[in-house]
């Protein structure tokens, strides 16, 4: 696992003091599934933890070194941040994606969403999502600028210039969302959790460019109900995803 990190493991029912113990009571409240809540004041990321633990569990850190996006890029994690990764039984990534996307904009008043994993207020970024699958567990992480500084960068923002809303709040707020969705999912209610996604996605309808490992796609982007989109008869369910003026 590479470098080591402290560690504080945390099982349903543990009461204790701090931090931790606070963020972990919300998360078992109001994920009813949740059996292990991972808390880091540091890590290098927590997608990169979670491949190591069963399902059903939730790493949470402070800060990540090492936190990822998509493609691989870097993803700023400093301080004042919510970054956490869900570790679930093998399902399809592409619609955890979406609806981890959809639990974060219905969370926070006139979200939108870009395909496939970036959350928006009026324009600018705020939340990316990574869902990756690892032997048998699919993870997403959840990465969320509340009140950590993003002036260095033009194409983000944070909650706090918007609303005034705490971490705590938001976290509380996205996990019962969360909760709500995921079941939704399970019990085969997947047409009512897309048509909300395609009522807040920004993409839909858009001039975009689309930049895949193999290809560059330009045309509208019309969104597919499994979760892609097609873009010039191209069905595509990954990519860097440009919008065009």
């Amino acid at each position: 696992m590479g470098e080591s990190f402290s560690e504080l493991v945390i099982k349903r029912g543990e009461k204790g003091e701090g931090i931790a113990f606070e963020f972990a009571e919300i998360a078992f409240r109001n994920l009813p599934f949740l059996e292990e809540f991972h808390f880091f004041d540091v890590v290098d990321s927590t997608n990169h933890r979670a491949k190591f633990a069963r399902p059903f569990s939730l790493f949470f850190a402070e800060e990540q070194i090492k936190g990822r996006g998509r493609l691989e890029r870097s993803w700023m994690s400093k301080r004042g941040g919510l970054y956490f990764s869900i570790v679930l039984p093998a399902y399809n990534v592409s619609k955890l994606t979406l609806i981890s996307a959809l639990s974060v904009a219905e969370s926070v008043k006139d979200s939108r969403i870009k395909w496939p994993n970036d959350v928006l207020l009026s324009g600018k970024k705020f939340c990316g999502i990574l869902g990756e699958f690892f032997e048998d567990k699919a993870i997403v992480g959840i990465g969320i600028n509340v009140e950590n500084d993003v002036s260095e960068f033009d194409f983000a923002c944070n909650i706090k210039s918007f609303y005034t809303m705490s971490r705590k709040d938001v976290f509380e707020s996205v996990t019962k969302n969360f909760a709500k969705n995921y079941v939704d999912l399970l019990a085969g209610r997947w047409q009512e959790i897309f048509e909300r996604f395609a009522e807040i996605c920004e993409t839909k309808g858009k001039k975009v460019k689309v930049i895949t490992p193999h290809k560059v796609i330009e045309g509208i982007a019309e969104l597919s109900e499994d979760g892609s989109i097609v873009v010039s008869g191209e069905k595509i369910f990954s990519g860097d995803c440009i919008h065009l003026r």
